[in-house]
């Protein structure tokens, strides 16, 4: 297949928007932890029969477009191997003496674990549960969302940046959002 990378506008916006503000070389960082996260993705898709059809670079982050393996526990592997490759790049980080990379890609791998879709938590949850008990799905993604958007305020009042604020605010509209429409769950 040809064209198998997608990048947006919005992606190029938000890329330059925070270069010019990075002061500290974070982003690099960042950057480096999210493209080994997806690379977990990918390995897993591939070795339990899954293809890569697409990847999509957006202002939100990375979308892959995949043929899914067959079964539940395989689908929700592949959900499961981002994160998890973030905490081996933690671990290699931590070795190296790679504090900022380590520091990364854990937060990365944790803020990917919540079990709200369309996070790699949510997706494992829903895959592992075979699309079973929706509406228990749907009331840990809210309680999750509310958990997310309250460490944001207190981190904002606290004096904290403003991210993790910025970040809930924009999940826990997403997640009302498709808790009014029905379709919280995959």
């Amino acid at each position: 297949m040809r064209n198998r990378l997608e990048v947006r506008d919005g992606f190029v916006v938000i890329m330059a928007a925070l270069w010019f503000v990075d002061t500290g070389g974070v982003l690099p960082v960042f950057l480096l932890a999210a493209a080994v996260h997806e690379l977990g993705h990918a390995a897993a898709l591939y070795a339990l029969g899954g293809r890569l059809q697409r990847l999509t670079l957006t202002a939100c982050g990375a979308v892959m477009r995949c043929r899914l393996p067959e079964g539940s526990y395989a689908r929700a592997a592949v959900c499961l191997a981002g994160p998890a490759a973030s905490f081996l790049l933690a671990a290699l980080g931590m070795q190296l003496s790679w504090y900022r990379t380590a520091g990364a890609s854990v937060l990365l791998g944790l803020f990917n674990l919540l079990p709200m879709p369309p996070l790699d938590g949510g997706m494992a949850l829903c895959h592992a549960l075979d699309g079973r008990l929706p509406r228990l799905r749907g009331a840990v993604a809210l309680l999750s969302v509310c958990l997310l958007f309250a460490a944001g305020m207190a981190l904002f009042a606290g004096g904290g940046g403003v991210w993790l604020l910025l970040v809930s605010v924009l999940t826990v509209l997403q997640t009302a959002k498709k808790l009014a429409k029905g379709r919280l769950a995959v």
